[in-house]
């Protein structure tokens, strides 16, 4: 398992003509060895940037992530077909 601290960088939100959120697109990107302390320091080692980039569209999501927040990704290895 791989584990990467990052940050949201931006939360964009999609309206419908109503004004009702209907989605969010999060980009997040990988906080450095030399950001925050040492999180991602035997990774950024090797590999000194990353981005994620996703769309929520559950309203329950919706506000859970917000730009300047910290968060783990594990990067755990699978086969094809597992769930």
């Amino acid at each position: 398992m791989l584990r990467l601290k990052m940050v949201v960088n931006t939360v964009l939100r999609s309206a419908d003509e109503t004004g009702e959120i209907r989605s969010e697109e999060i980009t997040a990107s990988a906080v450095t060895s030399s950001q925050e302390g040492a999180a991602n320091k035997q990774w950024s080692k090797w590999t000194p940037c990353g981005q994620l980039k996703f769309t929520v569209n559950n309203p329950a999501a919706f506000g859970q992530m917000l730009p300047g927040q910290f968060f783990y990704v594990d990067l755990t290895p699978t086969d094809k077909d597992s769930l």
